[in-house]
């Protein structure tokens, strides 16, 4: 019976979550660890949040009010080597962070930390167990297989493939028992995330008739309305639509829009300053504008680097030598014109004609001087 009742907290409305006024995180760890750090990413008023608290006498701790349960990421520093270098050894808690108390007791690895107190985290628990696990748990088992495997072994290629593949059909299992959950418990705050993991791989007409059956509430949510949002760009954000407008605040908090640059061409583009690809494409960018700009072309660049990477979009922008318009609202992936675009993977761009229609989608590399030569000329 106890599993019973633990197995149904997944299916509680999301009312039932966040009753107190702000979250409570009590760690303890053996006193061995003393000195050492727990960092904590989250959400806060949509925009990304981290925070750290350092192991003294054998405790830790957390407090701070989020607006909405909300996907967060706990990184324990074993090692002294810092938050970085701690994430990736992966000594990581990935949970659902709410308005409540949360008590954690590591005693080898924050990664197996049992956690008590919190409804909402019982629940995730369980919606993960109905699912197939966490994302990251795979993704970090399907590392551990690639690492086992003898690079210099001559079927190498071979094993890399059949886990690959191995991993691919766990992943699509994972996502068939997504779309069921979602359509069985359409008042549960995980069916939104079962929606928006499923439809990564799938047509977003399988996913909208779901998303439609949600209750009123959970399609409040934030991840919700982003999902939406995608639902809206497929239809919308097409050759021969206008551009949707938005407004962002420059480098020197100017806002900036869309509709400003009507009468002109202008590119919009979207990159980061952590994207190897958008910063390769950059030298060819710079080059078709220094050819274009004095016959109508301006380039709006839109970052999704979050808060805690200004200074690298900054420094990104000089570093390689970026002369046009800048903006960010600085919410990472959850920029709102990011999400107004339905942009799921950057580089990406869209070209505006000088009435505010798209004319050109994805234009990058030889292709983006070819779509300009037919506008402007050689």
């Amino acid at each position: 019976m106890k599993n019973l009742k633990i197995v149904a907290l997944a299916f509680l409305p999301m009312a039932s979550f966040a009753q107190q006024a702000n979250f409570q995180i009590n760690g303890s760890a053996p006193k061995a660890f003393n000195g050492k750090k727990v960092y904590l990413d989250y959400t806060k008023d949509g925009f990304p949040a981290s925070d750290s608290s350092a192991i003294v006498n054998g405790k830790f701790s957390f407090s701070g009010t989020v607006e909405e349960p909300a996907y967060s990421r706990m990184v324990f520093d074993q090692e002294g080597k810092g938050k970085l270098i701690a994430q990736n050894i992966g000594d990581r808690l990935y949970f659902y962070l709410g308005n409540e108390t949360y008590n954690m007791t590591i005693k080898d690895s924050l990664r197996t930390a049992a956690v008590k107190g919190s409804p909402l985290h019982n629940a995730y628990v369980a919606y993960l167990n109905e699912i197939g696990g966490g994302f990251m748990d795979i993704i970090d088992a399907g590392n551990k297989a690639f690492a086992a495997v003898d690079k210099n072994a001559p079927d190498a290629n071979e094993q890399y493939k059949a886990i690959h593949e191995k991993f691919e059909a766990r992943f699509e299992a994972r996502r068939v028992k997504e779309l069921a959950f979602a359509a069985k418990n359409p008042s549960s705050i995980f069916a939104v995330d079962a929606l928006i993991d499923a439809a990564n791989k799938r047509k977003l007409s399988e996913i909208e008739p779901l998303f439609l059956k949600l209750s009123k509430e959970v399609r409040q949510t934030t991840n919700a309305r982003q999902l939406e949002a995608r639902f809206l760009a497929e239809r919308s954000v097409k050759i021969g639509n206008k551009a949707p407008d938005f407004s962002q605040p420059d480098t020197n908090g100017k806002m900036i829009k869309v509709s400003d640059f009507k009468g002109q061409y202008v590119l919009i583009d979207f990159w980061a300053s952590w994207c190897g690809p958008c910063r390769a494409e950059n030298p060819n960018l710079l080059k078709a504008y220094n050819k274009y700009k004095g016959k109508g072309l301006e380039v709006l660049a839109v970052s999704l680097d979050d808060t805690k990477g200004k200074n690298a979009w900054i420094k990104a922008i000089k570093d390689d030598g970026l002369p046009w318009i800048h903006v960010a609202d600085l919410k990472g992936w959850s920029n709102e014109a990011a999400v107004l675009y339905g942009v799921r993977a950057v580089p990406q761009n869209y070209l505006v004609d000088p009435k505010g229609n798209i004319v050109a989608i994805n234009i990058k590399g030889e292709l983006l001087h070819q779509e300009l030569a037919k506008i402007f000329g050689n």
